[in-house]
């Protein structure tokens, strides 16, 4: 376990205003180790002992609350929860806007330290209520949820993995993979073996000659194995499947818990199915087309379901 030294620095302040009431946008920066880590704060304004919401994006150079993140964190967030007098902390992660570091030499653990160091930074603000910090986690960033579960378990209140894989990278890759031949038109059992070699061999390959980002990225998460994790959670934990998600299939993901904990899912834990959803949380198939989900609407039973589950348990 890796601990590292929090310096902190608020440099802009923009008020804006919601609906249902004021809130106070700050453009942040945040020291973890020797990366500086830049994000924004949402708080609402006039308000004392705010419970606050940590949300962690998934993969890839492009994920960021700014960008392909923006539409579903004002819907699935800031819509559900300011009003309900929650704060929100996003930040980049190391490599993307102006954060420093490289995405692509961060691991899981590299992630779950910087989601950390917010958590300190947190702490050190006088309206926010430290003992309300839950830490949300969508795709991979759900991995990283669980491993902050497990190792900063009396830092946070509760976290919650979104579409986030609760097996090992390589059945992850798999499960992509398998979507994929699936929707070409291959066999259940066709899919399946194509999928698995495809993913052993990607593997394979990137131990060896990781020459794009993407590709040094896998070599970076390849072992990662949350099942150790899974075990050292005791907070109240919220883990959410949408029944046609091409990236984290719920069969395989229950099927994976049921084995993790042979004598019962623990009692701290909550699982979703969301019927009809993708990866994205859009009501929407799992071989629809990237026009087609972007033109769905979010699915009103995650929203509902989720926002049930955050205001009960942080």
């Amino acid at each position: 376990m890796r601990f590292f030294s929090v310096l902190l620095a608020v440099i802009i302040l923009n008020p804006i205003h919601s609906i249902a009431q004021d809130i106070l946008r700050t453009n942040i920066t945040f020291e973890s180790g020797r990366f500086t880590i830049h994000g924004e704060l949402l708080l609402p304004q006039k308000a004392d002992s705010i419970p606050m919401i940590i949300f962690l994006v998934g993969s890839g150079e492009n994920s960021s609350h700014r960008t392909i993140y923006k539409d579903f964190v004002e819907q699935n967030l800031e819509a559900l929860f300011i009003k309900e007098g929650y704060g929100i902390l996003y930040f980049d992660k190391r490599g993307v806007g102006d954060s420093e570091g490289k995405w692509h030499r961060s691991n899981i653990y590299d992630r779950a330290d910087d989601t950390k160091a917010a958590i300190d930074y947190l702490k050190t603000i006088n309206n926010v209520d430290a003992s309300r910090i839950g830490v949300i986690g969508h795709s991979q960033g759900g991995w990283v949820a669980q491993v902050v579960g497990s190792l900063y378990r009396d830092d946070v209140k509760a976290i919650a993995s979104i579409a986030g894989p609760v097996f090992d990278a390589e059945l992850h890759l798999t499960n992509i993979y398998n979507s994929e031949f699936l929707c070409e038109g291959e066999t259940k059992e066709k899919a399946f073996e194509k999928a698995s070699k495809k993913a052993q061999s990607d593997i394979n390959w990137v131990s060896v000659f990781p020459l794009k980002k993407a590709w040094r990225q896998l070599k970076e998460i390849a072992d990662f194995d949350p099942s150790n994790d899974l075990k050292r959670i005791t907070d109240p934990a919220l883990f959410v499947f949408p029944s046609n998600d091409h990236m984290v299939y719920p069969g395989w993901a229950l099927t994976t818990l049921n084995e993790t904990f042979p004598e019962g899912i623990p009692d701290n834990f909550s699982l979703s199915v969301i019927p009809g959803a993708n990866h994205d949380l859009k009501n929407v198939g799992m071989c629809s087309s990237k026009e087609e989900a972007n033109e769905a609407m979010y699915s009103d039973y995650f929203q509902t379901t989720f926002k049930s589950w955050v205001l009960n348990h942080l």
